[in-house]
């Protein structure tokens, strides 16, 4: 009987312990996952942030310098050594004051709100399709990229196509 008391209580003993560490290691692993979860909707709430701002200032640019004619728009947005895929474009940012000096300046081209008619942004990347009306009244889907760095446009890819008369389905390209 005392070898059955003796297992008995080591028996309890070996209970009592295990439920103890299993006690705090599941309120550590409920602590763990926790705090995981935070630091995962922290990071993923500043990634958000990151892309709205990118996205804001995309927008921003676009509307500064091609809706209100602002030339201080290059000088704020754009980056001095910005990177132009376009091959009609030259690299940097001088050159973009220079080259758009005659649009900027011209009385005949009225300040308009710029139709950004969808957007979208990953990473360091935002996506413009642009609605473009041109001075001839010719309306143009313009699709323009930017890579933002350090809260500049520091490279830019541009393509643009004319809205045809007539479509060949009931789809609208914007």
């Amino acid at each position: 009987m005392k070898t059955f008391n003796s297992f008995v209580l080591a028996a309890l003993a070996i209970t009592i312990a295990f439920t103890a560490c299993t006690g705090s290691t599941s309120n550590e692993s409920t602590t763990t996952t926790d705090s995981t979860e935070a630091t995962m909707a922290s990071n993923s709430d500043a990634g958000q942030e990151k892309l709205e701002a990118n996205k804001k200032l995309a927008s921003d640019f676009v509307q500064s310098l091609l809706g209100d004619k602002d030339s201080t728009a290059i000088d704020k947005y754009i980056a001095d050594d910005i990177k132009q895929h376009n091959p009609l474009l030259k690299d940097g940012k001088e050159w973009i004051k220079n080259a758009l000096r005659p649009f900027l300046e011209n009385p005949n081209i009225e300040k308009t709100k710029v139709n950004i008619e969808m957007m979208a942004a990953e990473g360091d990347m935002v996506w413009l399709l642009i609605k473009d009306v041109a001075p001839n009244e010719k309306v143009f889907a313009r699709v323009t990229i930017f890579r933002i760095e350090n809260g500049k446009i520091a490279e830019a890819w541009k393509v643009a196509e004319p809205v045809p008369a007539k479509s060949q389905n009931a789809n609208t390209m914007f």
